[in-house]
């Protein structure tokens, strides 16, 4: 009885990168902002507020939740006609949701700006009131002739904050802030249930679909929130929105 053959060596696997592969695209997007702000430094850094002038200063008519040509890559097996409906529906969305999209995220980076930089200002001020108040004791002892100077200070330090707590009153950043990210994110989730047909656009076709994202686009950009809307209309029982 001949010996049984021996078991060929498993074939090592390539770990190595195909020479045709692309190299890794960057991260996506998710919100407009500077893309390149601070890019090199820490990312606590990055996270602090821009002085001065807020860039971008107006909303990036440029700006895609999903850009095409990254989707025409992922959809190369799909059928002709499936992938039509795809475009034309990104296309139709263009004006009819991503226009406000846009305008409610940068104003809700621009906001989210001015809150971060509003609380970095009172930070300081905290500060020079207590510095200014520590010198303040010691030159009591060693120098009553610079008091003054030191009152002077520290009633100016009153004066601007008491100027930023108003400012921040008639306009407070943060509520503007929350209130536009929440309308964004409102219409992000909205264009990806458009598109990807979840409720309740998996019950109308054509124009009434079309009809119906046009209405809860426009009902988010005032405020409106299709979930706040079907509960008051149902007396909160639950269901698709």
């Amino acid at each position: 009885m001949s010996a049984p053959a021996p078991t060929p060596a498993p074939t090592p696997r390539q770990t190595s990168s195909p020479p045709n592969k692309k190299p890794d695209a960057p991260a996506a997007v998710t919100t407009q902002g500077r893309v390149d702000f601070r890019k090199r430094l820490p990312v606590w850094v990055q996270e602090l507020p821009q002085f001065g002038t807020f860039q971008p200063s107006e909303p990036d008519p440029n700006y895609q939740l999903l850009s095409k040509e990254a989707l025409e890559e992922v959809l190369q097996d799909i059928p002709e006609s499936v992938k039509k409906e795809i475009f034309e529906d990104i296309d139709f969305m263009e004006y009819e949701l991503l226009r406000l999209f846009r305008e409610r995220d940068h104003a809700a980076k621009f906001n989210q700006n001015r809150y971060r930089r509003q609380q970095i200002y009172f930070l300081t001020l905290a500060v020079a009131a207590t510095l200014i108040g520590s010198l303040q004791v010691v030159a009591l002892n060693n120098s009553p002739e610079v008091m003054p100077l030191f009152a002077f200070l520290e009633t100016l330090v009153a004066l601007l904050t008491a100027f930023l707590a108003a400012v921040g009153g008639r306009e407070p950043p943060q509520e503007r802030w929350l209130s536009n990210r929440r309308r964004a994110e409102q219409m992000r989730r909205e264009y990806f249930r458009f598109l990807t047909r979840m409720p309740p656009y998996d019950e109308v076709t054509g124009y009434q679909r079309r009809m119906l994202l046009s209405q809860r686009a426009a009902d988010i950009n005032r405020g409106m929130y299709p979930q706040e809307l079907s509960s008051q209309t149902t007396g909160g029982e639950g269901g698709s929105v």
